[in-house]
């Protein structure tokens, strides 16, 4: 069997795995729904989700088993099968071994895992998302109330914090390796927690056109709160924590980070769009579902809600925030076909987390612009880029931290995960889907497939 093939094997086994997975989901969640109000567990979880019964509003959860269909998937407690434990109070998620998984519009859920474990170990663990499915022992439940409540409590984080903004495959996973390696440093690699919160959003406000879509206050406190939680009292033992942020919500985060946590220090890094693109396809044409297969889930009724990861359209509904560029896609002519959602949404998400950056830095006083790093100058002079970072963070690059680094970048940052280098093949990309790609960037205002393109406030690493 050949290596797309044996991969593309492995998609098709997940897939199935999970079906069957949410059969005794489904099973286990009917046993306990009556077992549940028969004891009394229900009615206390009705009284905490209107805001009562706060010193007892988190739930813990025991886990027994896991699945998920795809590896972006983003987790609920139903890829989880798992029985209650307790209540406890909400800083029992304080500790430090618990880290915030997944906020929505109605809960927030923490990944448990054993006290020795430490899912933020990016040289383990290149991608936290991964990390959390893998680790959890327990899942811990909260009201979205009860985490506004928290976030009040504990505060903004005192450490200083260094953000990461980034379309995927510019260099960030090598250098939240290069900062995982320093003892006095905090790396978290790909926090999801907000994406759910995100697509609802976009879910409820983009989808009329003559409704003007603005953040919502509870939009904002929820965010908030999520970013507290995330960046706990529990991590301040680092004089600072790196966090690269996700692709799939760059643009909410440069949007609203800025905003909200003024403090915050904010990188942008990037990488010319013909390379950038290439390499995500090439990599997860081979690892997820073939497109025909996706094509048929994403627009069948039933599948797409059992697999909202891979619904119509929903990776770009969380790309975009601009109400203009959401009608412009969603206009007949220009939605891509279900079969190049894929090739078509890293265009998309290309094109507007780079528009998103070029705007916060036009609308912003220049000191308090956002710099952008480039991945071609990590390729022409290692040091000199990670020379430039430091000094814009504040941080001393000596000799023996260079050491530490460069024993930690000579491995493959991804090897062990669906983005290795072992994964790596060859697809081909038509001269008709670079034409159709042209035509959005063109949209956005930016370079054309191929040509040399550098943004604004790139910092020039010599």
């Amino acid at each position: 069997m050949s290596a797309w093939n044996a991969y593309t094997f492995q998609a098709y086994i997940s897939v199935v795995l999970y079906l069957f997975h949410l059969v005794l989901y489904g099973l286990l969640r009917i046993c306990q729904l009556i077992s549940w109000r028969i004891a009394g567990i229900q009615s206390h979880l009705d009284r905490c989700k209107v805001g009562e019964e706060y010193e007892t509003s988190a739930q813990l959860l025991k886990v027994w088993s896991r699945s998920k269909p795809t590896p972006f998937t983003i987790l609920y407690q139903r890829h989880f099968l798992s029985t209650h434990v307790k209540f406890v109070h909400p800083e029992y998620s304080l500790q430090k071994h618990i880290t915030l998984m997944t906020v929505t519009d109605k809960e927030a859920i923490f990944c448990v895992p054993s006290p020795e474990v430490n899912v933020l170990d990016v040289r383990k663990w290149p991608f936290l998302f991964e990390a959390m499915h893998q680790a959890a022992n327990y899942i811990l439940i909260m009201p979205v109330s009860s985490l506004i409540r928290l976030s009040k409590v504990i505060g903004e984080p005192t450490t200083k914090v260094v953000w990461i903004h980034h379309p995927g495959r510019c260099g960030s996973t090598a250098v939240a390796q290069a900062f995982n390696a320093l003892p006095d440093v905090t790396c978290i690699s790909e926090p999801q927690c907000c994406f759910s919160l995100n697509q609802i959003y976009k879910y409820k406000n983009f989808g009329i056109w003559d409704k003007k879509p603005e953040f919502s206050v509870r939009y904002m406190e929820t965010f908030y709160a999520a970013i507290c939680l995330l960046l706990k009292p529990s991590q301040t033992d680092a004089s600072v924590i790196i966090v690269k942020g996700s692709p799939t919500v760059a643009t909410a985060d440069m949007k609203l980070l800025p905003k909200l946590f003024p403090k915050f220090k904010n990188i942008f890094m990037y990488r010319e769009i013909e390379k950038q693109v290439t390499s995500i396809y090439n990599l997860l044409a081979k690892v997820e579902l073939p497109s025909d297969v996706t094509s048929y889930i994403a627009t069948n009724k039933i599948l797409s809600r059992m697999f909202p990861s891979i619904r119509p359209l929903g990776f770009m509904y969380n790309s975009c925030d601009g109400k203009t560029h959401l009608e412009y896609i969603f206009k007949k002519d220009n939605v891509p076909k279900p079969c190049e959602l894929r090739f078509f949404g890293f265009i998309l998400n290309w094109a507007e987390i780079c528009f998103h950056f070029r705007e916060h830095n036009e609308q912003v006083p220049s000191s308090q612009a956002m710099p952008a790093f480039k991945y071609e100058h990590w390729l022409s002079n290692r040091m000199k880029y990670l020379q430039t970072l430091f000094r814009y963070i504040n941080l001393e690059l000596t000799d023996e931290r260079y050491e530490l680094i460069t024993e930690v970048l000579a491995e493959d940052s991804q090897k062990g995960t669906y983005m290795g280098r072992d994964k790596t093949c060859s697809v081909e990309i038509s001269a008709e889907m670079i034409k159709r790609a042209n035509v959005y960037l063109q949209f956005y205002d930016l370079s054309s497939w191929g040509d040399p393109f550098t943004l604004s406030n790139t910092v020039t690493c010599h």
